[in-house]
């Protein structure tokens, strides 16, 4: 085997263990910390494929409580969606999503639930960082 047939198996053999790596480690981590004077409850909308969406909520938060929460199968913090609340007040500039949400349960949806009997429609902002801090209406 020539030199340079050595160097291009090479290649690809790094380039599939790369993206191996990567697929395997399709996690998102996300820290929420509540500095708003009430308990609140979050929930994420996030890309898990290229055609597939997760809904998935509640995370309670008492007030200033700060936690991190794992999102198996998301890829990238971009692609997350954050909902809360209290009294949740969008960025400006923010991304908003509409996404169906469980009103009183736990839920971890996979296929949109849009007008299932005890879901709601509200609308999500798009993460623009791994940390997210919830604000009262107070500041």
């Amino acid at each position: 085997m020539s030199l340079l047939s050595k160097l291009l198996v090479s290649s690809l053999i790094s380039l599939s263990v790369g993206s191996f790596a990567q697929v395997a480690n399709a996690d998102v981590r996300i820290d929420i910390k509540n500095e708003s004077s009430e308990d609140c409850s979050v929930a994420f909308n996030a890309r898990v494929d290229k055609t597939k969406w997760l809904t998935l909520g509640w995370f309670v938060y008492m007030a200033g409580e700060e936690a991190p929460v794992i999102l198996k199968g998301a890829n990238d913090i971009h692609d997350v969606f954050i909902y809360h609340d209290c009294a949740m007040k969008h960025r400006e500039d923010a991304e908003l999503k509409k996404a169906w949400i469980k009103n009183n349960f736990k839920f971890n949806d996979d296929r949109p639930m849009e007008n299932e009997e005890g879901y709601q429609e509200v609308e999500f902002e798009r993460l623009n960082s791994p940390n997210y801090t919830i604000t009262g209406p107070q500041r």
